[in-house]
């Protein structure tokens, strides 16, 4: 499995409940509605995000609002998914781009994504990977994290010739969860991103994937 299967691998989930309309018009309001929800989350956070202050940014009717979405979680869950598919495309580019000689460099680049998207994605240090909002469940699998550590496993397996014992995509889960939490507090800290706590998400990935019983020791 190439890096760039790893899109068609994490993807998959995500774009099976999305109930977008395909019109090339339908789409871009439904995106400019997104970044300016992005842009409000950004300022007051998900809790008092509504569909009024979303038509207002976006310069919208709140019919309009209501026309792609019936209410405000609707419309998180929707910036949720898009950061995560954002998150993905960016991971596989860098991975692809940088060519990791080793399993830590490749995870590294994966953290470097979500990095990115913290600098330069409203809203997304709100939303970020974890499960602020409820997303449908699609065979099994709700966990934002858990989409892509699958899928990632199966990269590293197939790339770096690891030995899977059944757990790498638990651990893998696992060790995305502690870096979310971790980028989260490092971009509270600090609008660029607190240096430190970076490096102690990149400490952390390494730590729980290198375990003693972890797949990924010989």
């Amino acid at each position: 499995m190439s890096f760039n299967e790893l899109i068609e691998g994490a993807l998959t989930v995500s774009e099976r409940v999305r109930n977008e309309p395909v019109q090339a018009r339908s789409s871009e309001r439904i995106s400019a509605l997104l970044d300016a929800a992005s842009a409000v989350v950004s300022e007051v956070g998900i809790e008092r995000l509504t569909t009024a202050m979303v038509a207002d940014r976006a310069g919208a009717s709140i019919g309009t609002v209501y026309r792609y979405f019936p209410d405000r979680i609707a419309v998180l869950a929707a910036m949720s998914l898009r950061g995560y598919e954002r998150f993905v495309r960016t991971a596989v580019d860098n991975l692809e781009q940088s060519a990791p000689e080793t399993w830590q460099d490749a995870v590294d680049r994966v953290i470097d994504a979500s990095v990115h998207l913290h600098r330069t994605e409203p809203g997304y240090t709100s939303l970020r990977l974890s499960d602020q909002v409820a997303l449908p469940d699609v065979d099994g699998v709700s966990m934002i994290t858990a989409r892509f550590a699958a899928p990632f496993a199966k990269v590293l397996v197939s790339e770096y010739s690891l030995t899977d014992d059944g757990s790498l995509a638990d651990r893998l889960d696992t060790a995305l969860t502690a870096v979310d939490a971790l980028l989260v507090r490092a971009f509270l800290r600090d609008r660029a991103g607190d240096e430190r706590a970076i490096e102690a998400a990149r400490s952390v990935a390494r730590s729980v994937l290198a375990a003693e019983d972890s797949p990924l020791v010989a």
